[in-house]
């Protein structure tokens, strides 16, 4: 297969990667909340918690299981907001009673960090809009011969958002007062808790 072939896959994944990754969802608001709470190593860990999903919604894709899943998805699709919705409503309340850290260390937390990306890929795999998402884009991975750099493009176009808004996050981070910092927990946490709970309004809404 010629090179190009390879290219084309590539960056047609770096783009689905990224468009997927970019709207400002549940994902989103908690990698700004960590960012400004913990700083920019747990943002990270958090997007590529989250760019780990996309990695495997876009192998199940490539690999023909994503058609065969989706009349699954949709029917359960009540269940997944739930567990979605109430997965964003425990963050939330984490994020209320946590603390903020005001400076970084050069030793980082590795339990902290891995806990932020297991977390991630928790909800990420349970975020109805991510699944959405990646069933719209089942027709680009379809028409794409070259799998592995398709895939790999995927990781790459979400590891490069998340990195982009982590670390523009934690740039602003040095600049704001303990106070500011703290409020922006208690915002990110109504923002969370709002989120949460207006997946919860719907789900009751298409139950009705």
């Amino acid at each position: 297969m010629p090179l190009s072939h390879y290219l084309a896959a590539l960056f047609s994944g770096i783009g689905i990667g990224f468009t997927v990754a970019a709207p400002i969802g549940p994902m989103g608001m908690l990698c700004i909340q960590r960012t400004l709470a913990s700083g920019v190593a747990t943002g990270l860990a958090t997007g590529f918690g989250a760019a780990t999903v996309h990695l495997a919604y876009s192998a199940f894709a490539v690999l023909g299981l994503g058609a065969l899943a989706q009349p699954w998805v949709e029917a359960n699709a009540v269940g997944f907001g739930i567990v979605s919705a109430l997965t964003l409503l425990w963050f939330a309340i984490r994020t209320h009673r946590g603390s903020v850290t005001l400076q970084e260390t050069g030793e980082f937390d590795r339990v902290r960090l891995a806990r932020a990306y297991l977390s991630a890929i928790a909800l990420g795999f349970t975020n109805p809009l991510t699944v959405i998402l990646f069933l719209a884009a089942l027709n680009a991975f379809s028409t794409q011969s070259a799998a592995a750099p398709l895939i790999a493009g995927v990781f790459v176009g979400s590891a490069v958002w998340w990195t982009m808004l982590s670390t523009t996050v934690a740039t602003a981070r040095s600049r704001l007062t303990p106070r500011m910092l703290s409020l922006s927990r208690r915002f990110a946490s109504l923002m969370l808790l709002g989120l949460g709970t207006t997946m919860l309004i719907r789900i009751a809404q298409r139950m009705l």
